[in-house]
């Protein structure tokens, strides 16, 4: 038995079940359970701890000004700043290319591992004016939000970003976001 025929015998299997709840409540529901279990925090780390993560790889803009998926959306606001919505930890890869190609040096991770060829960004200023640099230029989710906005225009030269998702006992406990600085091998520049 070929993969085709094993999923026309499966998908046949079923043809007799059916559900009196309507397809949107059930992903509703299973959203919202979601929703509820995640507690989304940020942690930004200063000076070479933010390093975990990282940075770019420019790539034409060749994509639309929104580009969404159902795992996560971004979209060019009037303002240039960039708004990303992220509803699951699914192509961090695809996310990354694609804030790349909207001028955003990033590396993105979900898998727990941050991106090892990347340095952290190393600012002149004290850990509270480091803090508030990246506040500058990345506005993170906050507890039960999904949705984070990048100021592109206010990275410092030479440094970009790291979004990774972090995990606790195997399960999803919130965002790091941090500066890295820009480099072939960790964000293609």
């Amino acid at each position: 038995m070929n993969d085709n025929e094993l999923i026309t015998a499966v998908r046949d299997s079923f043809t007799d079940v059916h559900s009196a709840t309507p397809v949107e409540r059930i992903v509703g529901r299973g959203r919202a359970l979601r929703t509820r279990r995640r507690v989304p925090r940020v942690a930004a780390g200063l000076g070479a701890a933010a390093a975990a993560v990282a940075v770019t790889v420019a790539l034409p803009a060749s994509h639309p000004a929104s580009a969404q998926l159902a795992a996560w959306t971004v979209a060019r606001q009037d303002n240039g700043s960039i708004q990303v919505t992220i509803r699951e930890l699914r192509d961090p890869a695809g996310l990354q290319a694609t804030l790349r190609a909207d001028g955003v040096p990033a590396s993105v991770t979900f898998g727990g591992q941050p991106n090892l060829a990347c340095q952290g960004y190393q600012s002149s200023g004290s850990p509270s004016q480091y803090r508030q640099l990246l506040s500058s230029v990345v506005a993170a989710p906050g507890a039960g939000q999904d949705v984070m906005v990048i100021h592109p225009a206010a990275l410092p030269s030479g440094a970009g970003l790291a979004i990774a998702a972090i995990f606790q006992h195997g399960s999803f406990d919130g965002w790091s976001v941090g500066l890295v600085q820009a480099s072939s091998q960790c964000t293609g520049s």
